[in-house]
């Protein structure tokens, strides 16, 4: 229950980070940049540094309680903030063919089920 609960506290920040973030971009953007998902860019590529650093410093020997800072920040914290951050961090950590094929299958999957699910409400 205790893993549940640190990826629960974790995905709540990282959600109200995401939300923050979008609202303060469109307060602060022009109307016409608008148009760009400029938040949602922003997000995901923050989320996928901060999971690469932390990951990164976790991984290392010493570091007091790593496997639940893990829960708590990458998998809740940048999964709340962004699951863009994990599909990146797994990408680099299996082989190029593997990474390719995700990458891939993600990208048209995630694009091609989106479609479908706007196809499906507007029929």
């Amino acid at each position: 229950m205790k893993f549940v609960l640190l990826v629960c506290l974790g995905g709540a920040v990282g959600s109200g980070l995401r939300y923050g973030t979008d609202r303060a971009l469109l307060h602060w953007l022009p109307e016409p940049s608008r148009a760009f998902p400029w938040a949602t860019l922003a997000v995901n590529l923050a989320g996928c540094l901060a999971a690469g650093l932390l990951y990164g410093w976790l991984s290392r020997e010493g570091v007091r309680y790593a496997d639940d800072l893990k829960l708590l920040l990458i998998t809740g914290l940048c999964g709340g903030l962004t699951t863009f951050s994990t599909f990146a961090l797994q990408s680099l950590q299996v082989s190029p063919g593997k990474a390719i094929a995700n990458v891939a299958l993600s990208v048209a999957g995630g694009l091609a089920l989106a479609w479908l699910g706007l196809w499906l409400t507007r029929a």
